[in-house]
């Protein structure tokens, strides 16, 4: 009986990590596989419990089953320069929660950061009027799209803005706007994608993923875009949209933003990714106030040399 029950445990480990590991791309699959990594730290717990047991064989699949899983971590990201010259654009990005009322401590935290540009969300009619007041003499330059349903969302600028405007994607307000700097102009796309808490949910995320890969393709000019994204570096999703715009990852899986407990998150749906000659000499996340995401803060440089 004893091998019989071991047996099946080792068979059901090895399913479940191949399962999480090779599912086709579907809704309940990419919902288990958001949480790879504590998928592979809860498998290596296992494996250590079953170790004291003595049972060698589901604690060896339990192990090759952490294994399994992490490799969905390996993903391309930049690594960063040593920068020569201060950088030609900071940009901080700050999903603040929507019903959060901590806005001065927030707007706060927002001028600390000592950006050029500032990319907001979950902008609720509220949070407009507080941000629209309480950064205009340091963000002159303002384009804010105020939403009751979490998806309001909004960019702020010292740098005057060349070009703006607000694109809805598959009933979502996403910012495109272009801004000077001293090696040339550079395209910011501010995107805030549907949360993908049901199929069809799922199937919206997605579909403005490939609108935004679709954009952003079809200009040349250096490219940055930041904002939740709702998904994560090793999703089916999220490699599509780099695959369709040539964008990279400047922040790796290991940032997490979300949802922050204190000074930890558990994954990272936040992103910052650049095209073209931008590389970035900082990245780093940082607390939100009453938010449950941290923010991301990147130093951008254009080397054209690259």
């Amino acid at each position: 009986m004893n091998h019989r029950r071991q047996l099946f445990i080792t068979s059901l480990l090895l399913a479940l990590a191949c399962g999480l590991a090779f599912a086709p791309d579907a809704y309940l699959p990419m919902l288990a596989r958001a949480f790879a990594l504590w998928w592979a730290v809860a498998f290596t717990a296992i494996s250590l419990l079953l170790l004291l047991k003595r049972w060698w064989w589901p604690a060896s699949a339990a192990m090759l089953g952490s294994l399994i899983v992490l490799q969905l971590l390996q993903v391309p990201s930049q690594d960063l320069i040593a920068p020569s010259e201060r950088p030609h654009l900071r940009i901080a990005h700050l999903n603040v929660l929507q019903p959060n009322t901590r806005r001065s401590a927030v707007l706060a935290e927002i001028l600390g950061a000592d950006a050029d540009l500032v990319s907001v969300q979950e902008v609720s009619p509220e949070w407009a009027l507080a941000l629209r007041e309480g950064l205009k003499s340091e963000y002159p330059h303002q384009v804010i799209a105020p939403r009751t349903n979490c998806y309001g969302i909004a960019l702020f600028s010292r740098v005057p803005l060349h070009h703006a405007e607000v694109v809805v994607m598959a009933g979502a307000p996403f910012i495109e706007a272009e801004v000077g700097t001293e090696a040339g102009p550079v395209r910011v796309f501010i995107a805030h994608a549907t949360s993908p808490g049901s199929p069809g949910q799922f199937a919206r995320r997605n579909a403005q993923l490939r609108a935004l890969a679709d954009r952003i393709a079809r200009s040349e000019l250096p490219t940055v875009l930041i904002g939740d994204l709702n998904t994560v570096h090793w999703d089916d999703a999220y490699r599509r949209l780099c695959a369709g715009s040539g964008l990279r990852s400047l922040n790796d899986p290991g940032m997490a933003t979300w949802p922050s407990i204190g000074p930890i998150a558990f994954i990272p749906l936040d992103h910052a990714l650049v095209r073209g000659p931008l590389r970035a000499s900082a990245i780093g996340s940082f607390s939100i106030p009453g938010s449950d995401h941290r923010g991301l803060l990147a130093q951008l440089h254009i080397s054209h040399a690259h």
